[in-house]
């Protein structure tokens, strides 16, 4: 049985609660790079974690 998934969000806050003003860059592509690493490894959890039910 095939499963789809239409739609996956993940939301995250990371931050320190003493940052310094001039300590952080926020880079746009900093952020798209990790969003699409997140992205890689949870497809990977799931494709496995499909795999070793089907192997049962």
């Amino acid at each position: 049985m095939p499963i789809e998934i239409r739609e996956l969000q993940i939301k995250a806050a990371i931050g320190n609660s003493k940052t310094e003003s001039g300590t952080q860059n926020s880079n746009p592509a900093d952020f798209e790079q990790i969003k699409q690493e997140i992205v890689k490894e949870v497809t990977e959890n799931v494709l496995r974690a499909i795999q070793l039910k089907f192997e049962r």
